[in-house]
């Protein structure tokens, strides 16, 4: 029987699409009979309230006093029990951090849905699982792939079924036919079913810097008496992603680092479409980011296609958010069903390689804490592995050795980043900082007389904590203007992520494994903003260096001081001694040999006052400083220098540039 589709749109009672036809199968009246029974009425109650929750005030910590009115000062909710994770997040919205949290409010119906109709027999689910097989250890070249169906017989009585399997490239030529023909007797209602089905030649999918991502299409068809009942495609991918006692990530048996974003299209998820997330994920690849963690939310199903598509990791993490949650045992009953749906609804998709049932369960400013996070997280872990017992699932933010290392905004104040980068953390699943949104954006959202001098009330409304300006080192009221915070800001802001970024990446695998920048683009149009992109996809500074410091194969310096302060203006007396560091982070699996990386010192008009050429071999998927750099700073200078690195290989192709920008001043700080 073939299916009608209908232009419907459908809300579900939870906050995002049940797995594949998993609503509840009407009763549908055929045509004809009576006159007031024409036709059939599907009904939806759409329901996104506000959480009852009482919004507490934080008091100011000493010398941070915030120039807030009554009714704008930092409030905080106590005990969440509404499960929308980012969606309800005070830090993600419109009233941030006050009593107006939850304004703009997120909900409701977002996404188109297809109603179905088939014969007796539905294929109401599909669960593809890919397994590499190992000999000795080592994997032989071939996979496994297991089909879980669930079938439903609309019969009143047990039938024969035949069930038939094909599965081609959907992307690229795959060598081998492979197909499964089998019956099943089902009895009326719900039948679980499995098919094995070994691939001697697999097409594996691989993140797109290390491969292909190479992509399967399996038809299912469900036939009686040779009778097509109901038919289903589903796009799978053949891989394996294992973490090993390091933490250390491992893709089809070869070690990968993730290069990463954290992604959230809009806090009003029906504003993306399908040209958004092309042009998101195609400006990502030009970045060299290949890895993503969708948190916590869960975005649009196009999304999740790009990323197979496109050859994207992705880190899902439910949409539990903060240490602001309840732990009741009402909570928990309604948080693990659905985690169980959300790894049901993205289980085939290949990018998704690992989840997380709860984002920073720890981060809670009162007393007592709301819930002992083990209750709920346990659970939740448990139901996420009931559903997918194969990829690593993980409790929380600063658990099992993922950390976050935000500094001088969402972070707080560190004089040196040595004091936060975790040696045995090997997932920085956030780093970066904060900045003023650009001013087009800012004249967009500020009424005139909000705009200068600050209206901290609006301002702060608009998630722009004038604390923060204050740990980047800028005097607001020495400012002549809007454009001038704007500058400074962001100058600071690009500095600190490209520096925060090429730390983590010197220290890869010792313990890095990971590294994820928070966020991509502002999910709402606020003025403090912490992504590369704000909310109208407006660049910040940082966006035109991400490129560099992302380079499979980069070249860093690391200039050496008493402190490692990012984002600071770095500063020498004359007469002082440059110090640093020459890192070249590989992380393709490609030796390269006869590589020359040559540096330069350049003084304030431009002239090159030092430089050197060295001739080495870069090992493959390694981190390792290659020379050691000391410049004695003449004691009658002063001004802007800059350290300039560009790494080539033996064709001369320039695999790598970077530099490192420092002021000689009679004010200089040794710690800086």
């Amino acid at each position: 029987m073939g299916k009608c589709r209908c232009a419907l749109e459908l809300v579900q009672d939870r906050d995002w699409r049940l797995p594949r036809r998993h609503l509840v199968r009407p009763r549908v009246r055929p045509p004809g009979g009576d006159e007031r029974q024409k036709g059939n009425t599907l009904v939806v109650k759409v329901d996104s309230p506000r959480d009852p929750t009482e919004y507490r005030l934080v008091p100011d910590s000493p010398g941070w006093e915030k120039p807030l009115s009554d009714p704008f000062k930092t409030s905080k909710p106590v005990a969440l029990t509404t499960i929308k994770g980012s969606l309800i997040d005070f830090w993600h919205r419109p009233g941030w951090e006050t009593q107006f949290g939850q304004d703009g409010n997120t909900g409701g119906i977002w996404q188109s849905v297809e109603l179905i109709a088939t014969g007796s027999l539905a294929v109401q689910g599909v669960k593809i699982t890919p397994t590499l097989v190992r000999r000795d250890g080592a994997l032989d070249g071939t996979a496994v792939v297991a089909v879980d169906l669930d079938l439903y017989n609309a019969a009143d009585s047990t039938v024969r079924a035949r069930i038939n399997l094909e599965a081609r490239g959907k992307n690229f030529e795959s060598t081998e036919a492979v197909t499964k023909n089998k019956e099943f007797t089902l009895a009326p209602g719900r039948n679980p079913v499995k098919l094995v089905q070994t691939f001697e030649e697999p097409g594996l999918w691989w993140c797109w810097d290390h491969g292909e991502p190479n992509l399967y299409e399996m038809r299912i068809t469900a036939s009686i008496a040779g009778e097509v009942q109901d038919e289903v495609v589903e796009t799978f991918g053949i891989r394996e992603l294992t973490l090993d006692e390091n933490g250390h990530w491992h893709l089809n048996g070869r070690r990968v680092f993730a290069r990463g974003m954290r992604y959230h299209s809009s806090i009003w998820l029906g504003e993306g479409d399908q040209r958004l997330f092309e042009e998101d994920l195609g400006r990502m690849r030009e970045l060299n980011i290949n890895a993503i963690r969708i948190g916590s939310h869960v975005e649009q199903k196009a999304v999740y296609d790009l990323c197979d598509e496109m050859g994207f990791l992705v880190w899902q993490v439910f949409p539990l958010h903060w240490g602001n949650y309840a732990d009741t045992d009402d909570v928990i009953e309604r948080s693990a069903p659905m985690m169980s749906d959300m790894v049901g609804l993205l289980y085939n998709h290949p990018s998704i390689v690992m989840w997380s049932v709860f984002k920073e369960p720890y981060v809670y400013q009162f007393e007592p804490r709301p819930n002992l996070y083990g209750r709920l997280c346990e659970v939740m872990r448990d139901a996420a592995r009931t559903v997918d017992p194969i990829r690593w699932v993980h409790k929380g933010d600063y658990e099992e050795g993922v950390q976050n290392v935000m500094t001088a905004g969402w972070g707080g104040v560190y004089d040196d980043f040595r004091q936060i980068h975790g040696e045995e953390s090997p997932q920085k699943v956030e780093f970066g900082t904060v900045h003023v949104a650009p001013l087009e954006t800012a004249k967009q959202i500020l009424k005139p007389e909000e705009q200068w001098p600050p209206d901290w009330d609006r301002w702060y409304y608009l998630n722009l904590d004038p604390t923060w300006l204050t740990r980047q080192g800028i005097d607001v009221d020495s400012l002549s203007g809007l454009e001038e915070l704007i500058e400074r800001s962001q100058t600071w802001s690009a500095r600190q992520i490209k520096e925060s970024a090429e730390y983590i990446r010197q220290r890869k695998y010792k313990p890095n494994a990971s590294m994820f920048l928070y966020f991509w683009s502002d999910p709402w149009p606020c003025l403090g903003g912490s992504g590369l992109l704000d909310y109208y996809r407006r660049k910040y500074k940082a966006y035109d260096i991400y490129g560099m410091v992302y380079s499979p194969v980069l070249v860093s310096i690391e200039w050496i001081k008493d402190k490692h302060v990012v984002g600071h203006e770095k500063t020498y007396p004359p007469g002082d001694d440059l110090i640093a560091k020459l890192w070249v982070t590989n992380d393709v699996h490609e030796e390269y040999e006869g590589v020359s990386l040559a540096w330069r010192i350049r003084d304030p008009n431009g002239d090159v006052v030092d430089e050197a050429v060295l001739k080495l071999s870069v090992p493959k998927d390694s981190s390792q400083v290659v020379d050691d750099v000391r410049w004695p700073i003449p004691s009658d200078v002063e001004g802007a220098y800059r350290m300039e690195a560009e790494l080539a290989d033996s064709e001369g192709r320039q695999l790598s540039r970077n530099y490192f920008e420092f002021r000689v001043t009679e004010s200089g700080d040794a710690g800086r």
